[in-house]
């Protein structure tokens, strides 16, 4: 992982999902009870070399304030720490994800579309509270942070560029420095077509960019040749190819395009654009990621 962070070369690229449905657990080993044992057993199998929690609270409701920075917690944070070999990264929600959680999206989107000082005290608080956040989880040992904010749709920024410039990305620079300053990597996620925003992402002092979605027209190539020695790039295997029937010829096909343009130099971790979610084929992963059954 250090490698591939660092734009070295690695003996092969690292792997990692953003996220892992139980139901495919389930299907891959057969058990009827998914915990950690059974979910450090999928990723070896799967020869993962990230694993990626998200926070849990107690209580979420819409038109509430932020919960409390102690009241979060990562299920299995110091197991997967003190009991694998894999790099743990934290998941943390952007201003778009709170926004739209507290407040629903129409009054989420007309604050922004108002650009209202609302907007501006919500954006600092998500912003004050992923940093204490990802302070304790660096205390706990997490290896990386990862900020998740979907600012894009297939067809691009969900808002116009000019005001996630105005007022989510110097938060997001914010949120960066600081959590370099905690010595962990730190990559942004979002899905949809970023080309209009990549220059502002690798600005703003991210590591890594999650996603790549290929389904958005993110080419990856072009991608890894404009910002390569910026961004190491995470995903952009679509999952229709994991959701899909394929034969085996065409996955192998598929994978190793990919890994032959995104891996050159570095800079590049292996995985899905979307994380692995219930409804894809055991026998499509089988072959991506050459586990045996």
């Amino acid at each position: 992982m250090a490698l591939a962070i660092g734009h070295r070369v690695p003996d092969r690229p690292p792997r990692g999902e953003i996220c892992i449905d139980d139901a495919l657990v389930r299907s891959v080993l057969g058990c009827a009870i998914v915990g950690f044992a059974e979910r450090r057993e999928f990723a070896r199998r799967l020869g993962l070399d990230i694993i990626c929690l998200s926070p849990v609270f107690p209580v979420e409701t819409a038109g509430g304030g932020m919960p409390a920075v102690a009241e979060a917690a990562w299920p299995d944070l110091d197991r997967w720490v003190r009991e694998s070999d894999l790099f743990v990264f934290v998941m943390l929600d952007g201003a778009f994800g709170w926004g739209a959680r507290l407040w629903g999206y129409e009054h989420f989107f007309s604050t922004v579309a108002r650009e209202s000082p609302e907007l501006t005290d919500l954006i600092r608080a998500v912003e004050r509270f992923n940093l204490e956040l990802a302070e304790r989880a660096a205390g706990a040992g997490a290896m990386g942070v990862l900020i998740a904010d979907d600012i894009a749709y297939r067809r691009g920024p969900v808002v116009h560029p000019a005001v996630l410039r105005r007022h989510f990305f110097p938060s997001l620079a914010r949120q960066a420095a600081g959590l370099t300053e905690l010595r962990v990597p730190v990559f942004f996620h979002s899905d949809g077509n970023l080309d209009e925003l990549l220059a502002d992402i690798a600005g703003a002092g991210f590591h890594g960019l999650q996603c790549i979605e290929a389904a958005a027209g993110m080419d990856i190539g072009r991608i890894k040749r404009q910002y390569g020695d910026r961004l190491c790039l995470w995903g952009n295997l679509d999952p229709e190819e994991l959701i899909l029937p394929r034969s085996r010829p065409e996955l192998r096909n598929t994978v190793q395009a990919l890994i032959d343009v995104a891996s050159p130099g570095g800079g590049y971790i292996f995985g899905t654009s979307s994380g692995l979610i219930k409804g894809m084929r055991v026998e499509n992963l089988q072959v991506v990621y050459d586990i045996q059954l």
